[in-house]
């Protein structure tokens, strides 16, 4: 690796890392709701000619300054090289990108370094909502340049959850939730972005993700005071072959706990099906929850 390894090393990528996703977010507000050119990938999800841009440029300013790291992004083809290096660039270059050809403002780049399977710093620029959360290890976590810190909620009964709609379904669950208020933003990095500055107390993601979506939000959290693991309780471990955690809970550890508590008795709905238990009970929804 050409860097050293001091924390000086790790101030200078983060800088580097924080100028370029700035340009990420010029580059999508440039093309925002003047119908960019998109497609449909194979796995059926929206690429648009911005996420090309952004994913190009990144890609080659940063490979340009660290020809030592490699790289992971969800819009470039994976290379197993990747899987040699101790430091990973990760990649979401339009989170979101559904919402963004909506013309919806919650759209954001994510980056993350990785580091031995362990995201060392994260950036989330959300351009349109004029918000930059980053975070490096051992130096805490920011939000425009101010300190930010977790939820200091301990109980469940009446938090903000950022989840899927089962969790207002108790016939989905042996331990059915409190009433919540649940939400669910279209980027998963904003999530997790939205956790780390105590907006949302806590977010449950079931289902295998994409280390590009949580890599960043994932040392952001942590860096505010929280937890982030998979559905299991585990640390998740980033440049994997393949690059998808078994699911996320995030949030400050009381919750986290108790979240991780009830997937232990949950049982999820499948498609036009109703959940394995019958009883039920209604917890708060925010307008334009989705199920």
């Amino acid at each position: 690796m050409p860097a050293s390894e001091g924390h000086s090393d790790l101030k200078d990528d983060l800088a580097l890392a924080l100028d370029l996703v700035r340009e990420a977010g010029r580059i999508a507000l440039e093309h925002f709701r003047r119908r960019p050119k998109w497609h449909r990938k194979a796995d059926g999800t929206p690429v648009t000619e911005v996420d090309l841009a952004i994913d190009r440029t990144l890609r080659e300013a940063l490979l340009a300054a660290r020809p030592g790291y490699g790289w992971l992004s969800e819009e470039t083809a994976d290379d197993a090289a990747r899987l040699t290096c101790r430091r990973v660039w990760v990649l979401d270059p339009l989170d979101g990108t559904g919402g963004y050809l909506r013309g919806e403002r919650e759209f954001c780049t994510a980056l993350a370094l990785v580091e031995d399977g362990e995201p060392v710093l994260g950036v989330i620029h959300a351009p349109a909502l004029e918000r930059t959360w980053t975070a490096a290890k051992g130096a805490g976590a920011r939000l425009n340049g101010e300190a930010i810190h977790v939820s200091r909620r301990t109980d469940l009964a009446g938090a903000r959850i950022i989840g899927p709609a089962s969790v207002n379904r108790p016939e989905c669950w042996d331990d059915p939730w409190p009433e919540v208020t649940l939400f669910r933003p279209p980027s998963l990095a904003l999530r997790l972005a939205y956790v780390a500055a105590g907006e949302a107390d806590a977010m449950l993601a079931p289902g295998h993700k994409s280390e590009w979506d949580v890599a960043a939000g994932d040392i952001i959290v942590r860096e505010a005071g929280g937890l982030v693991t998979d559905i299991s309780g585990r640390p998740i471990r980033y440049n994997c072959s393949p690059p998808r955690p078994h699911g996320v809970i995030a949030g400050p550890p009381a919750l986290h706990a108790a979240i991780l508590a009830r997937l232990k008795g949950y049982h999820p709905p499948r498609h036009g099906h109703r959940c394995r238990h019958a009883h039920r009970r209604k917890a708060g929804t925010e307008k334009g929850e989705r199920p």
